[in-house]
């Protein structure tokens, strides 16, 4: 009975660690929630070109500063891949935050370049997006998980092309 006593704490860890209290909140992305209902907006050509130009370049390594054609740093593939498709885009992720235009997380769409802090990536649809992630990993398709911004070239911005 006393060695019982001892494992007490023990037990009591496991159990209240296992607890539907003590678990953590996981959050789903919006983006990754609103494809699985299938109430994915419609793109337009541009979009769907620079999603189709940023999904090429998977696989590519990163680069710091890069943009491309052989490595990407995030802000390099997104101003390449808007360039492609016939819109230059300030050239930082903190550039491109001030610049452009925000459209509401609920209204993104393909080729919309979703935001973070210091980061950015294409939206490819369906809640996947394309982005130039890391040293490790490269260009890389990956859950489009809670992006804080969203932001799209309105028709007819023109910017200063900058590298």
């Amino acid at each position: 009975m006393k060695s019982m006593r001892a494992y007490w704490p023990v037990f009591a860890l496991i159990f209240l660690g296992c607890s539907p209290a003590m678990r953590r909140q996981t959050s789903t992305s919006s983006l990754i929630a609103r494809a699985w209902a299938g109430r994915e907006p419609p793109t337009t050509g541009r979009g769907a070109a620079v999603a189709r130009f940023a999904a090429g370049q998977v696989g590519k390594r990163y680069c710091w500063g890069g943009v491309g054609p052989s490595c990407f740093d995030c802000s390099g593939l997104v101003q390449r891949a808007w360039r492609w498709a016939g819109v230059p885009i300030p050239r930082t992720a903190d550039r491109i935050a001030s610049s452009l235009s925000e459209v509401p997380l609920s209204e993104v769409r393909t080729g919309d370049i979703l935001w973070w802090p210091g980061h950015v990536g294409i939206y490819e649809g369906n809640g996947w997006m394309v982005d130039a992630l890391d040293t490790p990993h490269g260009v890389v398709r990956r859950p489009a998980v809670d992006p804080r911004r969203a932001l799209r070239p309105a028709e007819g911005e023109v910017f200063r092309a900058s590298r």
